[in-house]
């Protein structure tokens, strides 16, 4: 067997080998991606009961984060949470879809128009959140 031959195949070889270690490694930390939305979407549970109104806020906002990264691991892009959600609509029946952007308006009327937040509408958020994030990381 010809030397060049015999180095082109341990160079193709070990390439091969490199590419499927980063693969392995990327995969990973794909997971870890996921489970760290789901652990803090966990952890915010707690948040929606016997609350003030500026932690509502609060909640309300990092639960709207935790969307937009999940919109952001399902896609594959760094887009907005309103942009990812307007190309979801196929995801979610119509109910769902509609509730999902009924507390996302929550959202942005809390931050921008600072309007006040129940708790009764913290729960229903967090229960919406909760059933859209947990569907998009399926």
């Amino acid at each position: 067997m010809n030397n060049s031959l015999l180095i082109t195949i341990l160079i193709i070889s070990f390439v091969t080998i490199l590419f499927l270690l980063i693969a392995i490694q990327n995969r990973k930390n794909t997971y870890k991606k996921k489970e760290r939305i789901l652990d803090d979407l966990q952890t915010l549970k707690s948040c929606t009961t016997n609350s003030t109104p500026s932690e509502r806020v609060v909640t309300i906002m990092k639960l709207d984060n935790l969307l937009s990264k999940a919109f952001q691991y399902h896609y594959g892009n760094d887009r907005s949470c309103s942009d990812n959600l307007k190309q979801s609509r196929k995801m979610f029946k119509r109910d769902n879809y509609q509730n999902l952007w009924d507390v996302h308006k929550l959202r942005n009327s809390v931050v921008h128009e600072e309007a006040e937040i129940s708790e009764s509408d913290i729960k229903k958020a967090y229960d919406i959140y909760n059933f859209s994030i947990r569907k998009i990381l399926k």
